[in-house]
Formats: C-alpha cells, structure tokens, sequence
C-alpha cells in the first residue's frame, strides 16, 4: 500500500510517497481501509519538528481520517468488517500514521461514523472537538459575552464561530483577506475584522463601544500576541492555543500589567493535558459526529487532492489562503 512519510524534518519537499507491506490486525485491533484524510497544522508541526508529540522517524503524518473496516484481529467484538468509522490520533497510543492508504489501531479507539456522514467532512471533526474544549473547558463564556477569533477562517477558527454562536455568544473574527473576511460572514461571526485592511484593535474598540472582549482565542501567537490584551475587557482572557505565527514575547506579563486594573487573564492550552482523560476527549468528539449527522454544524472543504499530494497540500496551507479543510484521498 501507499503512503507518504519523511524520514528527515523540513519543508513539504521531505514528504515521500513510499510503498510498504499493507498492515495486519493483531488480537484487539481492526485495519481501517482510509477514504479521507485530514491535513492539519499538527501534521505540518510534525514535518518541521517543533512538535512535542513527534514519533520515532521515519514519520506518517496525518492524525484523523476516516474509511471502512476490511479486517479484524482476534477477540474483536464491538467493529465489525465493512463498518464505516472515523480515527482521531489523539486515540491513539502515538500521534500521527494517517497518511496511508490503510491503517490497524485498537478497536476501542475508532468511532463509529453514520451512513450519513460526508467522509471528507467526518475528518475535520477534529476541529471541532476542539473547538467545543476550548469554549467548554479551556474557558467558560456565558451566552451573551463576546469573544475574538484569531485565524477565524481556517479550519479550527471557523469551528470556533459555529460553535461559539450556537451557544449565543457574540462573536468576532479576523481574516487576513477580503474572500476569507466574507467566508467568515457566511460562517457566521457577527463581524469580521480584515487585518490588512483595518486596525484591529480600533476595529475591536468600535464593535464593542470601547468595552473590548470578554475572551480571545489566538492560534497564531507571535509578537503580534501582546497586543490581545489591549482589546480585552475587564475580567477577559486570552487563549493561545498554537503558535502558527511564531513564539510571542517571552515578557507577556510587562503587557498584563498594563491592563491590571482590569485583571485580564491568560491561558496556554493544549489539548494533550486531556491525553489521560478519555471520558471528556471522546465525549467532545462523540457531540460533534452527532452534530455533523444532525445538520448542526457543516465543515467547509476547501479542497480534495490525492494522498500522493501531500507535499502540495502542505504548500498550500503554508501558503495561508485556505479556507476550511483540506482533505487527501487515497
């Protein structure tokens, strides 16, 4: 069977499509043959190697996908061959591997995946996995408060915006476009914030009649970081969440102080401090594949290519002008 690996980290050039010996169950776990695979930041994260959870080289990147069940080892009872299922990594004993035509995980680590269920739309579901622990664990606004999406036009900011306004927040977004300003419109943010275009902390100032946000959400980090705390309100807290832009400055706290009257907070989240809590990790996800089923929530695909693309699949969301999931087929 194909996949695509690396055994040296870099750029997308390092990705090699490769032939391998197809994998065989062994007593307790089932081969999941792949239909969709996920391209995300993890996985460019991984390619880089500035990636905590990196496996041993050489590496399969790819940490969720979703296919049918084509065997099962011994003492397998609760999947059975041709059930439709879904695979997150975060399942899984190690991250990554998805990038292939065929996979073998734990039985108890696969989800099972409605007749009804989009395959390319079941592998974005991560995105809104965590999308739901950031605005329900990670933090805990109230209907009515508001918050900043950074990013709001890929594939977690735009689960982020679906999530958040089911349930009555208002809601912000930053694009760094005018197509991705209007995608994240259709997403449904109440306003959206070109940062090329217009100063986004006068922007935040004019939407809230100078009160600033109750919470942002900030996947992109880098120096521009600091400037979070200027727009938050009284009580508010910035959630970074990834480092996409580079790492801020290491003196956040010169610029907290700055806001001290208005005891703004800050929190570093990782959805690893959720790698021993199974319960509240697979509830998240088991709510949104039944959202996606019930019509609730809608991933957008910005587009399909071969698995043998995965090199240009990673080009093209380093290139920042993807809106939603890229998905690779193999």
């Amino acid at each position: 069977m194909k996949v695509v690996r690396f055994h040296e980290f870099g750029g997308p050039e390092v990705l090699k499509v490769e032939n391998i010996t197809d994998p065989v169950p062994g007593p307790g776990e089932v081969r999941v043959r792949t239909e969709a695979i996920g391209v995300g930041v993890p996985d460019i994260l991984m390619r880089r190697g500035n990636y905590d959870w990196i496996p041993s080289l050489p590496v399969i990147p790819g940490n969720e996908l979703a296919g049918r069940v084509d065997a099962v080892g011994d003492g397998v009872s609760s999947v059975a061959i041709g059930d439709r299922v879904y695979v997150n990594s975060r399942e899984l004993p190690e991250r990554g591997g998805g990038y292939a035509e065929a996979v073998v995980v734990p039985a108890d680590a696969v989800l099972a995946m409605p007749d009804n269920v989009d395959a390319a739309q079941a592998v974005a579901l991560g995105n809104y996995q965590l999308a739901w622990l950031l605005l329900n664990y990670a933090s805990a606004p109230r209907a009515g408060e508001r918050i900043l999406v950074h990013a709001a036009a890929g594939g977690v900011g735009s689960a982020v915006i679906q999530v958040a306004k089911s349930m009555g927040l208002g809601v912000f977004g930053i694009a760094g476009s005018k197509e991705k300003a209007d995608y994240v419109t259709e997403q449904g943010a109440d306003a959206v914030i070109d940062r090329n275009a217009e100063d986004v902390g006068t922007r935040v100032a004019e939407l809230t009649g100078g009160e600033g946000v109750d919470y942002i959400y900030d996947s992109v980090a880098g120096p521009g970081l600091s400037k979070d705390f200027g727009m938050l309100a009284p009580m508010g807290t910035v959630i970074m969440f990834g480092y996409l832009g580079g790492d801020p400055d290491p003196d956040l706290f010169t610029h907290m102080r700055a806001k001290f009257g208005d005891s703004v907070g800050f929190r570093l989240f990782s959805i690893h401090v959720l790698d021993d809590k199974p319960v509240i990790r697979r509830g998240a996800m088991k709510s949104a594949m039944a959202a996606l089923a019930a019509g609730e929530i809608s991933p957008h695909i910005h587009t399909t290519m071969p698995l043998t693309e995965a090199a240009a699949a990673h080009q093209l969301i380093e290139g920042g002008n993807v809106t939603g999931k890229v998905v690779l087929v193999p």
